[in-house]
């Protein structure tokens, strides 16, 4: 079969990728898996057919290297760990767990026309994780238990994992903000309230690394603005007083309202923490910081017996049970080490480990070597490494990239910065072949 360039790919076949790439973003978080299945298999079917047929000027060749990668790295490490230790193992591989994540490659494919469709996505990604406490949480009965000092979750496996959706879709709306004050000033009606219950729901959630997190990337953030000449020069002092003003009034706000919620579950575990500093790991109780370090403490056993490709699919389940230290309560609630660097380490070893850094590092620096470029605006670059820091961080007390919601951050994300590469490169090579003419 000849391949062609993506500009022979008919409207109408583009049209249909895209319109089943919208309703993977609006039917993931709520819809039954049977239904984002059916919505799943066309996007995956007719995106690799068309990147193989139409993807002749599209530069794929990386991201289908990575794909393999991910393929082939959880096979190494389950052969040479069932060799080793055939009943601790699964008895066949189960290669989906880092391959699922590169659905991003072909809904990159269907976006990659126009910067509208990037945004188009991202924002139906967003209005179905801001809708979740009427679908699957308790709407404002929920929202209400939060405000009174409640732990809430809407649903979404637990507080955790609605802190990183929630956590990203707040990075994402203060990033764009000047984006969207440009296309209409009338959006700043829907982008208020909608960064105000972002913040919320952050506080409410009551999920201290994610709270680190948005600390992380907010003081990250200011480091750029500060840096940046550019930025500095066009913020004016109008502009800075009235931005210094609503932070003030939203943050006496946050702390009249949310003050104790925010001071309680801060200083809950001081204790525990002050242990961890003071290399007191014996004595650490079983609470929600002190779960966390047994966790690793186990994990790290293991991954030092078999550190260059881990132990599977399984290393997390394999370093939790196979200790005679850890309480059988913990060994039966909890399957995996909330630390994403040491999970990958546990279950694909050094290699793994490398690999994700290679991965992430990849479209980042993609990423920013296109808004270098001034092919796509800045603001781009600025929540790549935004989020980006938001992620790394959180990923410290868990294991995202196992669960469907990080999934699902990866294939939202990812796609769309994917996405709009292709289309910088695109308009790269189509200036230069005019220039030649």
């Amino acid at each position: 079969m000849t391949r062609l360039d993506h500009t022979k790919q008919s409207n109408t076949f583009l049209l249909i990728g895209f319109v089943f790439t919208c309703l993977y973003a609006l039917t993931k978080v709520h819809a039954p898996t049977s239904i984002t299945n059916a919505v799943t298999a066309p996007i995956i079917l007719l995106g690799c057919y068309s990147l193989y047929r139409y993807g002749k000027d599209i530069s794929v060749k990386v991201p289908m290297l990575l794909l393999l990668a991910s393929i082939l790295i959880p096979l190494l490490s389950w052969y040479f760990s069932h060799n080793a230790y055939p009943e601790w193992t699964n008895k066949s591989p189960h290669l989906d767990k880092l391959a699922r994540a590169f659905l991003f490659i072909p809904i990159a494919w269907w976006l990659k026309d126009s910067p509208k469709k990037v945004f188009i996505f991202w924002s139906l990604a967003a209005i179905t994780v801001l809708i979740s406490p009427w679908v699957s949480g308790n709407g404002w009965q929920e929202i209400l238990r939060g405000s009174q000092g409640g732990r809430i979750d809407y649903g979404l496996r637990n507080a955790g994992h609605t802190s990183l959706f929630f956590g990203m879709l707040l990075i994402g709306l203060i990033c764009f903000l000047p984006r969207l004050y440009r296309w209409n000033k009338a959006s700043l009606a829907l982008w208020i309230p909608a960064t105000l219950f972002c913040a919320f729901t952050m506080i409410a959630a009551q999920t201290r690394g994610a709270w680190l997190a948005i600390i992380a990337s907010a003081l990250l953030a200011l480091l750029l603005v500060c840096l940046n000449k550019k930025i500095r020069e066009k913020i004016s002092l109008k502009n800075f007083s009235i931005f210094a003003i609503i932070v003030l009034c939203a943050s006496f706000t946050i702390y009249k309202t949310m003050g104790s919620t925010l001071e309680n579950r801060s200083t809950k575990e001081s204790s525990v923490i002050e242990k961890v500093i003071s290399g007191n790991l014996q004595d650490i109780p079983y609470t929600s910081v002190g779960i966390r370090i047994h966790l690793w403490e186990a994990g790290i056993d293991k991954i030092i017996e078999r550190p260059l490709l881990g132990w599977g699919n399984k290393g997390q389940r394999i370093s939790i049970d196979q200790n005679d230290w850890m309480p059988e309560r913990i060994k039966q609630n909890f399957g995996h080490l909330h630390n994403i660097y040491l999970s990958i380490l546990n279950n694909y070893g050094l290699v793994g480990l490398a690999f994700y850094f290679v991965w992430f590092g990849w479209i980042i620096i993609k990423t920013l070597k296109v808004v270098a470029k001034q092919k796509i605006d800045s603001d781009i670059g600025y929540f790549a490494i935004i989020a980006l820091t938001f992620w790394s961080v959180v990923n410290l007390f868990e294991s995202y990239l196992f669960f469907w919601t990080g999934v699902f951050c990866i294939h939202v994300i990812f796609g769309g910065l994917l996405a709009l590469i292709w289309q910088a490169e695109i308009k790269e090579k189509q200036q230069d072949n005019q220039a030649t003419q």
